[in-house]
């Protein structure tokens, strides 16, 4: 039997195959949009439960010890006791929460932990610093030692007793030979005046002469002894002998055989090298405690382990502008002739002596730029970071102004994994404290019309 059935746009059709496909396709339009009828609007999406870590790490702590269970890779898992995480399985790791039952920043790390962390501690000691600086230096001639050879009359050098840069020479050695005319004449005139005093028997206008004369030969730098040398020979000496003024090595020679001196002319000048100075740069930071009197230590390359003191002498009132640094003079001895000018020195400098305070060693400190951490051992694996205040370091040892008191110990190894650590917990149970005292529920959106 054929049966009729009608379909939405009114037509009629067999139910033959391709009749049948039809049907179905519209009548599957037609419960669709029957149900789309009944349905009415459809529910809004719940919203997602809050995180565990949004009700506070503290409102976990049911125990009050100020502990709770806690997944690092999912902080929003947080229970009351050990277990697993019930997202990736891995064991929960117990993390302070800040409460009243435990110091907020307190680190707990067990035995085996702290063995391979490598944890060290020290103890802080009473102690007294004295502050050091360690610096380079440049060795130079002592400028007070320093003796030029001049004259005082002109003429002509005949013969160079030191004719060499750097020779030796002893105070009274003889320098050079000089002819003068002005000599030869001026001993001319004191044979001529000790002849008339002689002639006229004495006399105040005689002896005036004569002082007149012996005078001359002084201001010319003629010796007392040449002086009488000559009024024991009564012959002129056609060259006079220019002796050493002072005793020391010879520097910047100009003086040659056969060249001809002008009055105040430096032929040479004589350095007495037995105290040197040491120029040492001194950063600007330090330049309020190096002062006149400040012991120091001069060390050499070429001599390794030997070491010199010396006293700083004054401190120059200008400073390098590019470096940053200023100068301190440094006065040493010289025994041997080991120091010479123009080498290069490392200078260690010594301050006065501190007032006693806690002192911890120098890898103990953590600094951050704007303040100064150590690590306190508490005992049983319990550690706690404190802000401490800083005072003189020397000796690679740090004076602790405020923070902590002697006797305590301070973890000297691996404090930047557990100050890293202190850190982690106590921003984590801010994060969740805040999200606990502040979430307020989001009301559903409603959908648009």
């Amino acid at each position: 039997m054929t049966r009729l059935l009608l379909l939405d746009d009114g037509r009629r059709a067999t139910d033959h195959g391709q009749s049948r496909s039809v049907v179905r396709g519209q009548w599957s339009v037609v419960l669709l949009l029957l149900l789309a009828g009944c349905g009415g609007e459809p529910e809004p999406a719940a919203p997602p439960p809050p995180p565990a870590a949004a009700t506070g790490l503290a409102a976990h702590d049911r125990d009050g010890d100020g502990y709770v269970y806690q997944d690092a890779m999912h902080p929003e898992v947080v229970q009351d006791e050990p277990g697993l995480c019930p997202v990736c399985g891995m064991a929960l790791t117990r993390v302070p929460t800040g409460g009243a039952g435990r110091p907020a920043g307190l680190v707990e790390i067990d035995p085996v932990t702290l063995q391979n962390m490598g944890v060290r501690t020290a103890e802080v000691t009473l102690e007294t610093l004295e502050r050091t600086l360690r610096t380079t230096g440049t060795v130079e001639a002592n400028d007070a030692a320093r003796t030029a050879v001049t004259l005082k009359v002109g003429g002509w050098i005949e013969r160079l007793h030191v004719n060499v840069e750097g020779q030796r020479v002893r105070r009274g050695q003889p320098l050079l030979e000089l002819y003068s005319p002005d000599l030869v004449a001026t001993q001319q005139e004191y044979l001529l005046a000790l002849r008339n005093r002689q002639l006229l028997g004495g006399g105040p206008e005689a002896e005036r002469l004569v002082e007149a004369a012996r005078t001359r030969l002084r201001l010319f730098d003629v010796s007392e002894e040449q002086v009488a040398r000559l009024e024991q020979t009564g012959e002129v000496q056609r060259t006079l002998t220019i002796y050493s003024p002072a005793s020391g090595t010879v520097v910047d020679k100009v003086a040659v055989e056969g060249m001809q001196a002008t009055p105040g002319q430096a032929l040479m000048q004589i350095v007495d090298l037995g105290t040197l100075w040491v120029q040492t740069a001194v950063p600007e930071q330090d330049l309020g405690w190096v002062r006149p009197g400040v012991r120091a230590e001069i060390a050499l390359p070429s001599e390794p382990g030997v070491t010199t003191t010396g006293r700083v002498g004054y401190v120059y009132d200008t400073m390098d502008p590019q470096l940053r640094t200023g100068t301190a003079r440094v006065t040493v001895g010289n025994p041997g002739g080991r120091l010479k000018p123009g080498m290069y020195a490392t200078v260690t400098l010594y301050g006065p002596l501190a007032e006693a305070a806690p002192t911890v060693p120098a890898d103990a400190v953590i600094r951050t730029g704007t303040e100064a951490v150590v690590v306190v051992d508490e005992g049983g694996g319990r550690f706690r970071p404190v802000p401490v205040v800083l005072g003189e370091e020397a000796d690679g040892r740090v004076q602790i102004l405020q923070g902590v008191e002697a006797g305590a110990r301070v973890v000297t190894g691996a404090q930047f994994l557990i100050d890293s650590e202190a850190r982690l917990a106590a921003a984590v149970g801010a994060m969740a404290g805040a999200g606990h005292e502040g979430h307020t529920p989001t009301p559903p959106t409603q959908p648009a019309e």
